[in-house]
C-alpha cells in the first residue's frame, strides 16, 4: 500500500491502553442503540446535546458565550448579556451546520462537498469571501511549529481524506478520529478549521449509529496536546482522547 501524502496520518486499531477505551465505547454504543430503538432517547435530550455541542465547540475557539447564551441564540432570542455580533453568528451558524450534518449523515457517506458546505454554514455572514472556499495562501497555526501544506496540495489531500473516510471501517471511532485529525492537519480553510473538523467527525459518527460527540472546552489543553502529538506522528494519544470523549458523550445521553 502506498504511503499517504504528508501530512495525512493513517490511524490503526487501538493498542495498549486504548484497547480498553475502544471496548468501553463498543459496549456503550450498543446500549445507546438499544435505548434509541426502544424510544428511550427523548427529543429534548438530543436538543440539549446539540446546544452543548455548539457551546463547547465555539468555546474551544475562544467564544465567550455561556451555555445559556448559546441556547437563547439557537432558539432565536437575544442573549441576556452584551455579546459581539460575530459570537452570535458563530452560535447560530454552528447550529445550522450541525443540523445539516445530521441530515447528510442520514442520506449519504462523507463527500468533499459536505466539508465545503459545512464550512460555508459555519462562516455564513462572518466571512463572505472565505465561506465554503479553500484558502489560497499559506497559513501558520498559533501555538505550534506544525506548518500545514500549501493549497496546491489540496486536490490530492482532500480526495485522500474522503476516500479513507469511506473505506470499509476498521473501527468507526478510529476512522472518525482520523478524519478529524487529517482535516485539522491539512487546515484547508483560512478560519474555522477546528469547528469544521469536529462537525465532520460527528457526521461520520452519526452516519454509523453513534450519538453526537462533544469535545468539552475544559479538556481543551488535553485536546490540543493530543493533536500536537499526532502532528509528530504519534496517533495513539489523539485516538484515546476521541474514544474517551465518545464514551463520555454516550454516558451522558443514556444516563450511565
Amino acid at each position: 500500500m502506498e504511503p499517504l501524502p504528508e501530512p495525512l496520518l493513517a490511524f490503526d486499531l487501538p493498542t495498549g491502553p486504548t484497547i480498553e477505551l475502544a471496548n468501553r465505547v463498543d459496549s456503550l454504543v450498543n446500549r445507546y442503540r438499544q435505548h434509541r430503538d426502544a424510544g428511550r432517547i427523548l427529543p429534548n435530550s438530543v436538543e440539549a446535546i446539540r446546544v452543548e455541542l455548539t457551546y463547547h465547540s465555539n468555546a474551544i475557539e475562544g467564544s465567550t458565550l455561556t451555555l445559556r447564551d448559546t441556547q437563547l441564540i439557537i432558539e432565536g432570542r437575544e442573549p441576556n448579556t452584551g455579546k459581539s455580533l460575530r459570537e452570535i453568528y458563530e452560535a447560530r451558524n454552528h447550529d445550522f451546520a450541525l443540523r445539516f450534518v445530521e441530515r447528510g449523515a442520514l442520506s449519504h457517506p462523507v463527500t468533499e462537498q459536505d466539508i465545503l458546505d459545512v464550512h460555508a454554514l459555519v462562516m455564513k455572514d462572518i466571512d463572505v469571501q472565505g465561506a465554503g472556499r479553500y484558502r489560497v495562501d499559506r497559513v501558520l497555526i498559533t501555538g505550534t511549529r506544525f506548518v500545514p501544506p500549501g493549497p496546491h496540495k489540496f486536490p490530492q489531500l482532500l480526495s485522500a481524506i474522503v476516500e479513507r473516510a469511506n473505506r470499509p471501517a476498521i473501527h468507526f471511532v478510529v476512522q472518525a478520529a482520523e478524519l478529524h485529525y487529517n482535516l485539522v492537519a491539512v487546515h484547508p480553510f483560512a478560519d474555522c478549521n477546528g469547528r469544521t473538523a469536529r462537525l465532520m467527525m460527528n457526521y461520520y459518527l452519526l452516519r454509523n449509529g453513534f450519538p453526537h460527540t462533544i469535545i468539552p472546552v475544559d479538556r481543551r489543553p488535553e485536546y490540543l496536546a493530543a493533536l500536537e502529538e499526532a502532528n509528530a506522528g504519534h496517533c495513539e494519544p489523539f485516538l484515546g482522547f476521541v474514544l474517551d470523549c465518545v464514551a463520555n458523550s454516550i454516558e451522558t445521553l443514556i444516563g450511565v
